[in-house]
């Protein structure tokens, strides 16, 4: 720097500084500290070596933007994904986000495009391979720490709708985000969240909606689990704004978890509702068996009706429901004939042969196994009853709820047709009744299915 002649000069500011224009810095936000001097040691100041200028910004990088990653408009090669901004901005407006996604198999991130808006368009994808995704906000600073959900998205997986598709979801569907009002806030958490229902592998919960909804309608209720051994939570489900219980399923037996839910709306998640530590079963087994006795009744000449007790005890998990199984005493298979739920405790076995001989044995089942067997304790006769009507016959069925396997719309169990050698990869059977429907079933070493 030269040296000037100063005359009449009060105050002189003498800055060493590299920046130009220090205006421009303090529209900025930027503060400039630097040493001044007077008319009377101007020289001194100016031969000396001046410590550099000590700038400082009261703006940040922003924090990552916030889930959960809403996935929509999907087909087999591409997809929209939205998320929501970051809960600090860094003190200044967020200029736009990167986005980038790799293959969970691969190193590699690829930059996908930066967009202003809170949702972008992922195409070129390749059918069934799952991405991982990495989003980033930038602000006037720079980049923050990205977002990076904990489940990968698949390629080519679509979304079910259980009540058909409303105006708003066909619009994102096409890509069209039409303009909404604005809402005063995100909703309340949702009231009343407890659990029920526990076993060694799951459990059930039950809540009631959020007292405010913020302004809007609340379109969904999230729910997270966190092991108690761990700090990280875990999405378990998205689920539609009417449902109010939800079973979480396979967790890791004799182990403790929280749980928590949100509730959304357009503008955000609710603050979460936290469960207290809830501890699985640890002693889970199989039921008891079936209680005696075990009554059987003729219904008809082909037709008997089968009624049991319930176990003495479930195990310590709740009853899924019974097996039903029957065995010509002429021959060593067991065939399973039906199921039924664990609210019913009476059966209707079909399409059985008039004089022949039936063992018939029921079985508990539970999420851990099947019961020991409640047998009867000499084969039962098939037989035509005493005073036996048709309509009897026909309302007996009728009262009886159907089973979860059948063999036609008008029979409620199974009967072997034929045993073929391993060799025999065709059949046909030429005694079927006109105008019936049935279905066919070939079991494959089915001596093994049952004790």
């Amino acid at each position: 720097m030269a040296e000037m002649k100063v005359s009449e000069i009060s105050l002189v500011a003498v800055v060493y500084c590299s920046l130009q224009n220090i205006s421009q810095l303090a529209a900025a936000g930027v503060r400039a500290c630097c040493p001044i001097s007077t008319a009377n040691n101007i020289n001194a100041a100016i031969k000396r070596k001046i410590e550099p200028v000590t700038v400082k910004c009261r703006y940040h990088k922003p924090s990552a933007p916030q889930g959960p990653l809403q996935i929509t408009g999907v087909t087999d090669t591409s997809s929209t994904i939205a998320w929501l901004p970051p809960l600090d901005n860094g003190g200044i407006a967020i200029e736009d986000y990167c986005v980038e996604i790799k293959e969970v198999d691969k190193k590699a991130w690829r930059k996908i495009g930066s967009t202003k808006d809170l949702h972008i368009k992922l195409l070129d994808l390749k059918k069934g391979s799952s991405y991982d995704i990495r989003i980033t906000a930038r602000n006037h600073v720079g980049y923050g720490k990205p977002y990076q959900p904990d489940e990968p998205i698949v390629a080519g997986k679509r979304i079910n709708f259980r009540n058909g598709i409303s105006d708003e979801t066909l619009y994102v569907l096409m890509g069209i985000f039409p303009t909404r009002p604005k809402v005063s806030a995100s909703p309340s958490p949702p009231t009343e969240f407890t659990v029920s229902d526990i076993t060694s592998k799951s459990v059930t919960l039950h809540w009631g909606p959020p007292e405010s909804n913020g302004g809007s309608d609340i379109t969904g209720y999230v729910i997270e689990k966190q092991l108690n051994t761990t700090n990280k939570w875990f999405k378990v489900a998205t689920l539609e704004p009417t449902v109010m219980k939800y079973c979480v399923e396979n967790l890791k037996e004799k182990s403790e978890y929280f749980f928590k839910i949100y509730a959304e709306n357009c503008i955000g998640l609710s603050q979460p509702v936290e469960t207290k530590l809830v501890s699985l079963l640890t002693h889970a087994t199989v039921p008891s068996p079936p209680t005696a006795p075990l009554e059987v009744r003729n219904l008809s000449t082909n037709a008997v009706i089968v009624e049991w007790g319930v176990p003495e005890t479930d195990g310590g998990a709740p009853l899924l429901g019974y097996n039903i199984a029957i065995r010509d005493e002429k021959k060593t298979m067991w065939m399973e004939v039906g199921r039924v739920e664990a609210d019913v405790q009476k059966f209707n076995i079909k399409d059985l042969q008039e004089n022949h001989r039936y063992q018939i044995r029921i079985l508990a089942k539970n999420e851990v196994g099947v019961s020991e067997p409640l047998e009867t304790e000499e084969p039962y006769t098939v037989q035509k009853p005493t005073e036996y009507y048709e309509s009897d016959v026909e309302e007996s069925v009728m009262e009886s709820k159907p089973s979860l396997t059948q063999t036609s719309e008008t029979t409620t169990s199974w009967l072997r047709d034929n045993n073929m050698d391993a060799d025999i990869s065709s059949y046909s059977n030429a005694a079927l009744l006109k105008r019936s429907e049935y279905f066919f079933r070939i079991w494959y070493y089915a001596r093994t299915l049952f004790k």
